[in-house]
């Protein structure tokens, strides 16, 4: 049998809202530790390029090349509109975690397609990926905040202002911590990498991506220093992380 599954969006075929205590994925959820993290079930998904060192492989092996020609639609589920569909989804026990264009993310059976639950934050935004630990599911928003949602019924446990530029680029979680970058707003201020606590929101640490006059490699930026152009940002993805070496 193929366990593997396509995810697409194009047409609703069926919309079902299943209420959470039913729900087996959740009603059973197990948090996801600093060494689930670190070695993931072949099954699971659990960060922006799946492990630490940024691969992005699978190492499942059910489709190969004497059945993929057997894949068939399984189910399909609409996609919101209205902006573009950069994220990749997670996926932890059985459920996909998906982030939809318009601030909307879903928890959905990952076997057919039913909703779990739904989170729908005010005004537009997007994002580059989302981040799973222990039972929260975080993420970042184009107005400075970084939110954590509970795993079992999407809601908010926490949210946290970062500051004043869009955190679009996709969290990865260190040690307890949630680390994210921004899209530098052409002041040194915005152009930084921080670090804040995955239970409370709080923050640890924050590093400028952009040296201060005076500091080593100001130099390298022209005579004025890079104050006109403030464009040292992350606002792609957070890259990986070397668990052995403690870098990121």
């Amino acid at each position: 049998m193929i366990r593997k599954a396509l995810f697409g969006a194009c047409v609703v075929f069926a919309l079902t809202l299943t209420p959470l205590a039913q729900h087996p994925q959740t009603q059973n959820y197990k948090p996801v530790t600093d060494e689930v993290l670190r070695n993931p079930s072949p099954d699971d998904w659990l960060m922006f390029s799946r492990t630490y060192d940024a691969q992005r492989f699978s190492p499942l092996d059910q489709i190969n090349r004497q059945n993929v020609g057997q894949l068939r639609l399984a189910w399909v589920r609409e996609m919101g509109s209205g902006g573009s569909q950069e994220s990749i989804p997670l996926v932890y026990h059985g459920v996909i975690y998906t982030f939809h264009p318009g601030a909307v993310i879903q928890a959905l059976d990952a076997t057919n397609g039913v909703l779990i639950w739904e989170y729908r934050r005010p005004g537009t935004s997007k994002t580059k990926g989302l981040a799973i630990y222990e039972d929260m599911i975080y993420f970042t928003t184009p107005d400075g905040f970084i939110v954590a949602l509970d795993a079992r019924d999407g809601h908010v446990r926490w949210e946290t202002r970062v500051g004043e530029a869009a955190g679009t680029s996709g969290p990865i979680v260190v040690e307890g911590k949630v680390i994210t970058g921004r899209a530098c707003a052409r002041t040194r201020e915005s152009c930084f990498i921080a670090a804040h606590d995955a239970r409370t929101g709080k923050e640890l640490w924050k590093f400028h991506t952009i040296p201060a006059k005076g500091e080593p490699g100001w130099e390298s930026w022209g005579p004025d220093g890079p104050a006109d152009n403030m464009m040292a940002s992350t606002w792609g993805m957070m890259g990986s992380y070397d668990p052995v070496r403690k870098l990121i």
